[in-house]
C-alpha cells in the first residue's frame, strides 16, 4: 500500500506537469498501479434499484482497473464501523460507504488515517458543523455526492400542489438519517409556500404490512386527504402496497400519489393515472459519480488537489409512462448509466487533464434520462 502512495504522488507531479505543458496525460498508454475499493453493500437485495447501485460503483472502480471488494453490511452505524474495519483487514485502497449518521464518521476517519486508507460517502452530505469541519481537514476524506434532499421535497410538494393536492400524508425513512431530516424540512418549506397541509407523516417504514396499516390509517382519520408523498423508504414494491390500500378504499386516481426515488412499477401505475411523480434518478449518479471521487483520490490524480471533492448530482422528474419505460430499460439494466470506458474517457482525471471542479459540475448537468438513452442505445 505504501508503494502505491509514493506511485501516487509520483503520478499526481506528472499530471500537474503536464497539465501546464498542455499535453494529453500519460501519453504512452499507461494505467494506474492496480488498488481495491471496498464497498460495504447489501448484495443480496435482489431490488433492482440496489444492483443497478453495486453495477455502477464497480463500474467506476474497474474503468482505473481496480478492483471492487465488498462486504454485505445493514447499513446501520454499528453494522458500518464493522464492515470498514473487516475492509481495512483486507486491505483496501479506499472505502466507500452510505453513512447512517454523521456521529459515526469520526470514528471511521480514525480507523483509515490509521490504517492509510482512503474513504468517501454517497448519497449523504454532513450536517454537524463540528464533524463537517473536522473531515473536510481530514486528508483521508476524499469526499463524495449528495443532492439536494430539502429543495427536492419543497419542490415536488409544490409539483403536487399544483396537480390540486391541499392535504398531504407523508412517508419518511427513519427521523435521525441526513437524508430523512433534510427531506422533512423541504417538504414543510415546499407546503408552506404553496399552501398545502401536511396532515401525517409516518417514519421507517420498512415492510409492506406496515405500510397497508399506514395507508389505511390516513384514509381513516384524514378524510380530506387528497395526496400521499413517500418522501422516502425502504420497503420494497412501495408504491404498490400504496396503490392496492387505496383501490381497495376506493381512492385509486382519486388520491395523488408521489414518491422520491423511482422505483420499477411507477410506468404502470402513470399509465393507469393512479400514480402521478416522482423525483429520482440520483440512485445510478450518485454512487458512479461518489465512486469516480474516491478512484482519482486513491490513484493519487484527486479532481481537488487541497481538500475533499463534493458534487451535488442532480435529481430527474419523471411524470409519463415513457419515461418512466426508458428509466427501467437504461437505469436498472446491467449497463450502468456510464460504461467504463465512458468513465475512463469522461472521469478519470489520470487519463483525461482537463477534469476539475467545473468540468464535472458541466458534465453532471448534462445528466437525464435522455441523456442515458441516447448514449446507450446506439
Amino acid at each position: 500500500m505504501k508503494l502505491r502512495r509514493l506511485m501516487a504522488i509520483g503520478m499526481t507531479v506528472a499530471l500537474t506537469a503536464t497539465m501546464f505543458s498542455g499535453v494529453s496525460v500519460y501519453a504512452e498508454n499507461s494505467d494506474p498501479e492496480p488498488f481495491k475499493i471496498g464497498f460495504p453493500w447489501d448484495t443480496a437485495n435482489t431490488d433492482p434499484t440496489w444492483i443497478s447501485i453495486y453495477n455502477n460503483v464497480k463500474a467506476a472502480v474497474e474503468s482505473a482497473g481496480g478492483e471492487l471488494v465488498n462486504v454485505v453490511t445493514d447499513n446501520s452505524a454499528d453494522g458500518l464501523i464493522d464492515n470498514i474495519s473487516e475492509l481495512i483487514s483486507r486491505d483496501v485502497d479506499g472505502i466507500l460507504f452510505m453513512p447512517a449518521s454523521d456521529s459515526m464518521l469520526p470514528a471511521v476517519d480514525a480507523m483509515c488515517a490509521d490504517a492509510g486508507v482512503y474513504w468517501g460517502t454517497m448519497f449523504r452530505t454532513i450536517s454537524d458543523d463540528d464533524i463537517r469541519e473536522a473531515m473536510y481537514d481530514s486528508e483521508w476524506f476524499a469526499g463524495g455526492c449528495n443532492e439536494d434532499d430539502e429543495t427536492c421535497a419543497s419542490n415536488i410538494v409544490k409539483s403536487m400542489a399544483d396537480m390540486g393536492v391541499t392535504d398531504l400524508g407523508v412517508i419518511n425513512i427513519a427521523k435521525g438519517d441526513t437524508s430523512s431530516d433534510l427531506r422533512d424540512k423541504g417538504a414543510a418549506e415546499g407546503a408552506e409556500e404553496a399552501g398545502v397541509n401536511i396532515l401525517n407523516t409516518t417514519y421507517d417504514i420498512t415492510v409492506t404490512t406496515d405500510m397497508t396499516k399506514t395507508i389505511e390509517s390516513y384514509i381513516a382519520a384524514y378524510p380530506e386527504m387528497n395526496g400521499i408523498l413517500v418522501l422516502g423508504t425502504y420497503c420494497g414494491g412501495a408504491i404498490p402496497t400504496i396503490e392496492k390500500a387505496l383501490a381497495d378504499h376506493g381512492k385509486a386516481g382519486d388520491i395523488k400519489v408521489g414518491r422520491i426515488d423511482f422505483e420499477t412499477t411507477l410506468g404502470d401505475y402513470l399509465k393507469e393515472g393512479t400514480f402521478h411523480v416522482s423525483y429520482g434518478g440520483q440512485q445510478q449518479i450518485d454512487p458512479l459519480v461518489s465512486a469516480v471521487i474516491l478512484v482519482n483520490k486513491v490513484i493519487g490524480t484527486p479532481i481537488v488537489e487541497d481538500g475533499p471533492t463534493n458534487i451535488i448530482t442532480p435529481y430527474l422528474e419523471l411524470t409519463t409512462a415513457d419515461e418512466a419505460d426508458q428509466f427501467n430499460e437504461y437505469f436498472l439494466g446491467d449497463e450502468p448509466v456510464y460504461t467504463s470506458d465512458e468513465i475512463k474517457e469522461k472521469m478519470i482525471k489520470f487519463y483525461n487533464a482537463d477534469i476539475d471542479m467545473d468540468y464535472m459540475n458541466d458534465l453532471i448537468s448534462t445528466f437525464s434520462i435522455a441523456d442515458v438513452v441516447e448514449r446507450h442505445s446506439k
